[in-house]
């Protein structure tokens, strides 16, 4: 009898307005946002291997050591390319197109300098499109539009599945056979789930069409393993508002009062609530105001650094750190360049031109130069002890404030199928917030990896902190370099199951509703 509700049921939504209206609206939106989307995803990818080619190539520019702890100036095009400091790049993610995520609101890189710890990206380059649509579907993906369009679809061809039916008198007729109201619900959900199981392929197939005609994708098992899991994943939010509708279905007795609960039960589950928890929440941040805050927590620990660091240069006979005045007697200003005009942390700027900590060509090596490198070597070595305590006072206000903000919000859109939804989808689709957390994890420990590879070479004792001088210059091929370790696909599923339980949850238990409000009918 399962078979016959089930042939009975499919035909009927197959044959409905509603599922071609759904259906064809959701292919259209998955074509032109996948279309749209796919053209950023190319973009994202030439400026990453760009930049990419200069941080391989920067290690063989930077001919002194103090390069790496400062980050003065940019090029005129807005990219990264003449800046010394190196950056630790994030690739884009191959199946972004499906489950965006985290990635239109983080950029790629992140700069890797001494006396930071990095904490946050930003773009490449500025993203810019010709087509005046992309705005318009920029923040939209497959997850979003399933998220709207198709679990409406769930909820409305589940509204009148047994309130039509109680309604025109098939239900009664129905019952009086041998079926029982299990195999009932059975054949219905089962109907259901295939019927629904029909534009989520058509969907996915169409995007991962697009997703191979894609220049530069590279696309491996694991990212076809992915898709399965998002397929998967998919189906069962579907179920899950299928679940809702029929639950409605066999608590009322006509389709006119279904439809009714059904829209309003979609608009409250997948619009109202998952954005108004992220708009309290967003609003609870202030984090324009926690900035400034940060700064000057930050600003109070460097004033102590400045304060020990002028100290110890009045114990070597100066006045101030850095000692500058050395510097002007030292060194006569390069031909042309003028006189030193600031002195940025470990860089001397000449007429507005960055050069090593000291431009020392053809100047001869004295006991006062000997002395200033004494000075200028220790306080260096200092102010990188002082990096993390200014952190510390910093991380607070500017790192854990959000993410603890962040969690809340994950805790709290766990609660509802959308967000559920919407985050194992991402964790799947690598493109998920704590994967992002991740990334700046590894890039601080890549600046750890950096400072060992200085201090094994005793870089701050040494000339080439100072200066590139012919036979003096500092060799940083052997620098070791950024790659980030991408999390594994059971590391991803691991992530996502609380989400995954919740939706699992909710479909158990939305079928045990079903199935004692249908059997409440049954009894009458």
């Amino acid at each position: 009898m399962i078979g016959i509700v089930f042939k009975k049921e499919m035909l009927s939504h197959l044959l409905s307005q509603r599922f071609a209206a759904c259906t064809a609206l959701a292919v259209v939106l998955i074509i032109a946002n996948g279309m749209l989307t796919s053209q950023a995803y190319v973009q994202k990818k030439a400026s990453y291997l760009t930049q990419r080619a200069v941080e391989d190539n920067k290690f063989h520019e930077i001919t002194y050591y103090s390069a790496l702890g400062h980050d003065h100036f940019s090029s005129a095009g807005g990219g990264f390319d003449a800046n010394p400091a190196p950056r630790a790049l994030r690739p884009p993610r191959p199946l972004e197109v499906f489950a965006q995520g985290v990635e239109q609101e983080v950029g790629q890189a992140v700069k890797v300098l001494l006396f930071e710890v990095p904490y946050q990206t930003e773009a490449i380059v500025p993203f810019q499109s010709g087509n005046p649509y992309l705005a318009i579907f920029a923040s939209f993906d497959m997850v979003y539009i399933f998220q709207l369009v198709l679990c409406l679809l769930a909820i409305l061809i589940a509204s009148e599945t047994v309130s039509g039916e109680k309604e025109d008198g098939t239900l009664r007729l129905m019952l009086t056979t041998n079926v029982s109201r299990a195999q009932v619900l059975v054949g219905k959900t089962l109907a259901g789930l295939t019927t629904l199981a029909i534009p989520t392929a058509l969907g996915f197939i169409l995007l991962t069409i697009l997703l191979l005609g894609t220049e530069n994708i590279e696309v491996g098992i694991g990212e076809w393993v992915r898709l399965a899991l998002l397929f998967a994943l998919s189906l069962l939010y579907l179920l899950v508002f299928y679940l809702i509708g029929l639950a409605i279905s066999c608590a009322t007795h006509r389709s006119a009062t279904s439809l009714i609960y059904a829209l309003f039960t979609w608009a409250l589950l997948a619009i109202v609530l998952p954005a108004s928890i992220t708009a309290l929440l967003n609003e609870q941040a202030n984090m324009g105001e926690k900035h400034k805050q940060a700064d000057h927590k930050a600003a109070q620990v460097w004033k102590e650094f400045d304060q020990e660091a002028t100290n110890l240069a009045r114990a070597q006979g100066q006045t101030r750190y850095p000692p500058i005045d050395m510097v002007e007697q030292l060194l006569p200003p390069p031909p042309g360049r003028g006189t030193i005009t600031r002195w940025g942390g470990t860089g001397a700027y000449f007429g507005g031109e960055q050069r090593p900590a000291i431009y020392l060509s053809n100047v001869v090596d004295s006991p006062a130069l000997a002395e200033f490198q004494d000075i200028v070597r220790t306080g260096e070595r200092l102010r990188l002890k002082y990096v993390q305590p200014a952190w510390n006072a910093r991380a607070p206000l500017i790192e854990d404030f959000p993410r603890r903000i962040q969690r809340w919000n994950d805790y709290l859109q766990r609660l509802l199928p959308a967000g559920a939804y919407a985050q194992a989808a991402s964790a799947f689709a690598g493109t998920s917030r704590r994967e992002y957390y991740d990334f700046i994890d590894q890039v601080r420990a890549y600046r750890g990896q950096i400072i060992t590879f200085l201090e094994e070479r005793d870089a701050f004792s040494s000339r080439e902190w100072f200066n590139d001088d012919p036979g003096w210059r500092a060799d940083l091929r052997d620098l070791p370099r950024f790659k980030e370790r991408g999390w594994t696909v059971a590391r991803s599923l691991s992530h996502s199951l609380p989400d995954l339980t919740s939706l699992l949850l909710y479909a158990v238990v939305l079928f045990v509703l079903a199935n004692r409000l249908f059997a409440r009918y049954a009894a009458q």
